[in-house]
């Protein structure tokens, strides 16, 4: 047997009228909690059997069921388990001559959100805890509103935002990781070590042992740089900072955790490299202003005295000081010396795809300001490269730069790498708008005062610095700037 009422009255706390499926084989105890109900402005539908309860709830979706658990078609706890698979988000609330503890013990561990024992004896009882479900129900929803709000919130945050353990194992990463590290949070969270894994080897420890401190004092914001390696093959330079730290315990087995965020300062970090190299590069012509400038009077000195010489004794004091200016001349020609000294040099093993690629990445936002369309075309079978990573970058950059120059809005600036036999080499083609026979030696003279030959000039000498060699050609309205590394043996 099934009966709807038809009547909708309005709640006392609202304007929405919620809807009741009482489930109730007993038709006195049924009629009575549907018209109580009503009276309160519920919208009650009535059936007597699971099978017409389910398919009721499946088609009218209620906001609250009161289900009694001896009712015949479908079993009461059997029909409860299905609804709060089903809606787990509808309240359940049983309403059974079932008194025993054990029986309230299965209905809430099978989703039931109250349980109610017959004969009920104050109806408002009943009522109050249709409306505190219904509250708790309203409650639970702004709850994952809000929370659907916060996740969309982090997944978009230009930054990686991360949750760490004690055992530094991450727990958490927001979608950022896929564009900033090229690692999508289900890699990352799949592997234990997947974090410390990807820290340049030289920094590894000191990381580890970074993060293990701030693990130690919580109290204590923790700061830490250091360079990852990108999926794509190239490393970036992060800079990890905390927002929480919770220490470990070891008495009830917590980890321990951290929530912070990864910022990739890799731009910031090569700007700061290029600036020391522009700084040594002025301080290399003030230096050799200084040496000319120098050279005059000991030149005078000696001309001089070589003068008065001719006609003296060779034995003649004056020949100390001629001793004395020369050595002084030997003073400057050692600080010019220690300036030409070629950069340190970092040797390692490095990838020259992976370098091109950072290189594109680093440029894409000033070529895209140009409107200038870079286009890659990598060699896929290159051979393991030993040399300085971050010298061969500032040579990429500094040729991608210098090509673009003279590039016009639409064009394609080609990156390429390719392999001879004994070498590797990164060209950068684009088109020029000129049709005179570029000067090749000339464009690679040092401290031009202005143009592109003064950028390829630094690119020429940290090129000999690493063991290479840049080249110019020019061809059929195409510029190429090449470099060459040999090859280990």
């Amino acid at each position: 047997m099934q009966s709807e009422s038809q009547a909708i009255h309005l709640p006392e706390n609202g304007t929405t009228t919620h809807s009741v499926l009482t489930v109730e084989d007993d038709p006195v105890v049924r009629d009575s909690i549907a018209y109580w109900l009503e009276d309160a402005g519920f919208n009650v539908l009535q059936t007597d059997n699971g099978l017409t309860g389910l398919q009721i709830f499946r088609e009218e979706a209620p906001d609250v069921v009161l289900l009694d658990l001896g009712i015949p078609g479908i079993e009461g706890n059997k029909l409860l388990e299905m609804m709060t698979g089903e809606s787990p988000n509808t309240p359940v609330i049983i309403v059974s001559g079932r008194a025993e503890i054990d029986d309230a013990i299965a209905a809430f561990k099978s989703g039931a959100w109250d349980y109610i024992t017959k004969p009920i004896v104050n109806m408002d009882m009943l009522e109050k805890t249709v409306r505190n479900c219904l509250e708790l129900k309203s409650l639970k929803e702004r709850v994952t509103i809000a929370e659907s709000r916060y996740y969309n919130l982090v997944q978009s945050l230009p930054v990686v935002v991360f949750s760490l353990n004690g055992r530094l194992e991450l727990e958490f990463m927001n979608t950022t990781s896929a564009s900033v590290l090229g690692y999508p949070p289900e890699i990352a969270l799949s592997e234990p070590d997947w974090l410390l894994g990807n820290v340049h080897a030289a920094e590894r420890t000191a990381v580890q042992n970074a993060f293990a401190n701030a693990f130690s004092n919580p109290g204590t914001p923790f700061f830490q740089e250091f360079r990852f390696q990108h999926k794509n093959g190239y490393p970036v330079q992060l800079q990890a900072k905390s927002i929480s730290i919770l220490p470990p315990d070891e008495e009830t087995g917590f980890a321990g955790r951290m929530e912070g965020v990864l910022t990739d300062v890799t731009e910031r970090a090569f700007l700061d490299k290029m600036l020391v190299q522009r700084a040594k590069l002025h301080t290399l012509g003030a230096m050799a202003d200084e040496i000319a400038h120098e050279f005059r009077n000991p030149i005078f000195a000696l001309g001089g005295f070589a003068r008065r010489m001719q006609a003296k004794y060779p034995d003649i004091q004056e020949t100390g000081i001629i001793l004395q200016e020369a050595a002084r001349l030997e003073q400057q020609l050692d600080r010019v010396k220690e300036y030409l000294t070629p950069v340190t040099v970092t040797v390692a093993e490095c990838s020259l795809n992976g370098i091109l690629k950072f290189c594109a990445d680093m440029m894409r936002p000033k070529l895209a300001r140009d409107r200038i369309v870079p286009q890659m075309d990598l060699c896929t079978e290159l051979s393991p490269l030993l040399s300085d990573h971050d010298l061969l970058t500032q040579i990429g950059i500094n040729l991608i730069t210098n090509a673009a120059l003279q590039m016009a809005a639409g064009e394609i600036i080609t990156l390429r790498s390719f392999e001879t036999p004994g070498h590797q080499h990164l060209a950068v083609s684009a088109p020029l708008h000129t049709s005179i026979t570029l000067d090749r030696e000339q464009m690679l003279m040092p401290f031009e005062e202005a143009g592109p030959s003064r950028g390829l000039a630094v690119a020429y000498r940290l090129a000999k610095d690493v063991g290479g060699l840049l080249s110019v050609a020019q061809e059929e309205g195409i510029l190429t700037l090449t470099l060459s590394l040999p090859l280990p043996q």
